[in-house]
This record gives structure tokens, C-alpha cells and sequence, in this order.
């Protein structure tokens, strides 16, 4: 039995190139399959076989100088759709943050490599680290502020800027006349 399917997948095959293919059945019973004409056999019109050809493949240049990594940069500046500081919220209200602030940050798509997060505070430089999307701010005082954020090159250039995030930080004052640990400490009447 292996061997008659073999034989007819093979015949199959080699008729798969031809246009006529010639079956019949012998005294046994099997049906047969052949290119080549043979007495008593039903002639058949093969339909031409189904193909596809996949596009062409664009070959990835790799920058060789300096005008070209400039050329690749320009190419991925393109890329960025979205800087966004996500955190703190536009106009949040921060209450008693001890001069902490945690600063989280989206870019789409990712980062590329070489490329660096640059983030202000009231323009005033902020260190994040390389490849990272977060930063932790110390002695930030009470009062309005504005972060904004930038994504820049190899070479240094702006490649996207984030639009400016305003937010508020307040802290519980031990001197407020209205803070209830100042009242006054109330006198007996006299008798």
C-alpha cells in the first residue's frame, strides 16, 4: 500500500508539470496516474498550479560614517509618535511629598537605541538615566511647577519634545493659624 502511494505521489508530481495527465483503472481495482498515454485511459486537463511570489526584500543599510548615522537618526526621528509625561497628572495636586516626586514618562514607539530621555523641571536639567523612562526627583519645595521632556539623538538634537506638564506640590504647614495642633490652649474662668 506505501508503495502505490508513493508511485502516485510521484506520478502526481511529475504530472503536476504537465498539462495532460492520464488516469485509469487496472483489473485490480487501483487507480493509476501517468503523462504518458496508455490504452483505455481517461485523458485529463491539468489547470496550471497556484504560485505566489513574495514581495522584494529591502535590504537594512547599516551607517558607515557619520553623514549616515545622521541619515539613521533622521530616519528614526520620524518614527516617534507620542512623548507624554504620564506622571504627575496635568494640574495634580501633590500633598506632603517630603521633596520626592516620582516622574514616569511614555514614548511611542520605544526608544531607540542611542537616544536619551532629557527631562526639566522649571528648565532646569534633571538627571534620568540612560534607556530610562522614569526619574526620581528630590527637594522639590511647595509651589507650582512644570516639567517637560525630550528625546535626543546620538548627536544631541531634539528629536521630539513632550508638552509641558504643570503640577502642584503642598505642604501641611505647622503654622497655620487654622491648623487645629496651634489652637489655643483654653484658661479656666476664674470663680
Amino acid at each position: 500500500m506505501r508503495w502505490l502511494l508513493l508511485t502516485i505521489c510521484l506520478l502526481v508530481g511529475v504530472a503536476a508539470g504537465a498539462t495532460e495527465v492520464y488516469r485509469w483503472v487496472d483489473s485490480d481495482g487501483v487507480v493509476h496516474y501517468s503523462d504518458r498515454p496508455k490504452e483505455g485511459a481517461e485523458r485529463m486537463q491539468l489547470q496550471e498550479a497556484q504560485t505566489f511570489s513574495a514581495p522584494p526584500v529591502r535590504a537594512r543599510r547599516e551607517p558607515a560614517g557619520a553623514d549616515d548615522a545622521e541619515d539613521a537618526d533622521d530616519a528614526a526621528a520620524e518614527t516617534y509618535r507620542t512623548l507624554e509625561i504620564v506622571r504627575p497628572g496635568q494640574e495634580e495636586v501633590l500633598w506632603n511629598t517630603g521633596g520626592q516626586l516620582d516622574v514616569s514618562m511614555r514614548v511611542e514607539p520605544r526608544l531607540q537605541i542611542g537616544h536619551r530621555v532629557s527631562l526639566y523641571l522649571n528648565d532646569q536639567a534633571v538627571e534620568v538615566r540612560p534607556g530610562s523612562l522614569q526619574a526620581q526627583l528630590t527637594q522639590v519645595p511647595r509651589g507650582v511647577h512644570v516639567l517637560r521632556a525630550e528625546v535626543r539623538d546620538r548627536t544631541g538634537t531634539v528629536v521630539i519634545r513632550s508638552q509641558p506638564r504643570t503640577f502642584v506640590v503642598q505642604q501641611t504647614s505647622i503654622q497655620n493659624p487654622n491648623n487645629p495642633a496651634n489652637a489655643p490652649i483654653p484658661t479656666p474662668l476664674p470663680r
